[in-house]
Parts: structure tokens; C-alpha cells; sequence
């Protein structure tokens, strides 16, 4: 009986003690917080994006809309770099975009911070 709880101890205190907090650096390489990439969808007739323009030095997207899409009623999703997140996040249903959003991009690692604004331009009749 004394072995069976000897062993039980010894391992409850292995669970504990490989419970810890793992350090690890980020590679260098993964610390961006760009957005490569903006598709915008509607309801009824799927993908509504027509031109996307993204200028990372300036932290700005510009997407024109095909003809007759409604601004106020989209839904967006964004392609940002691996590993990093987005806030606040895109895929809470349709909203209106008639005028700019802004968003924030922040790399793995949290050592990189990017506030990106989001324009979205209904397209020439």
C-alpha cells in the first residue's frame, strides 16, 4: 500500500512540476504585424471586393467595392501575418464599413504594434 501512494505522490508531483511556464523566444523573422491581404463579402452575392490597396508604410487598406454593393451591410476578413493577432477581430458578422475602421495588428511576440485603418470605398456608377 505504501508503494501505491509512494508512486501516486510521484507522479501528481511530476504533473505539477511539467506544468510550468515554458520561455521561448520568438524568431525574429515572425515579429510583423502586417495585414497582406482584405476580401469583403456580402450576403447575397458573395465576394464584394473589386480592388484592394495596401500601403504597410502608412498602416492603410483601401478596398473599392464592385458595382452596386451595399457599404453597409459587409462582411470583411483579413489576412495578417502568422502568428500575430487582430483586434478588434473581423468576424463578428456584417457591418456597415461606410466609414473607416480602425484596427490593431500585433506581432507573436507582442514587440510589435501596428494600428492599420481600413477604408472601404463604394465603386463608381
Amino acid at each position: 500500500m505504501k508503494k501505491i501512494l509512494f508512486f501516486m505522490f510521484v507522479a501528481l508531483a511530476l504533473t505539477f512540476v511539467s506544468c510550468g511556464d515554458d520561455d521561448y523566444a520568438v524568431d525574429e523573422a515572425y515579429e510583423k504585424a502586417e495585414i497582406t491581404n482584405v476580401t469583403v463579402y456580402n450576403r447575397a452575392e458573395g465576394v464584394m471586393s473589386d480592388k484592394t490597396q495596401i500601403d504597410s508604410e502608412a498602416g492603410t487598406v483601401m478596398v473599392t467595392l464592385k458595382k452596386d454593393a451595399d457599404i453597409t451591410d459587409l462582411k470583411m476578413i483579413a489576412t495578417i501575418s502568422a502568428g500575430a493577432t487582430l483586434t478588434p477581430g473581423m468576424a463578428v458578422g456584417f457591418q456597415d464599413y461606410s466609414t473607416p475602421r480602425t484596427y490593431t495588428v500585433t506581432s507573436p511576440g507582442k514587440t510589435v504594434v501596428k494600428q492599420w485603418t481600413v477604408t472601404v470605398i463604394p465603386a463608381a456608377n
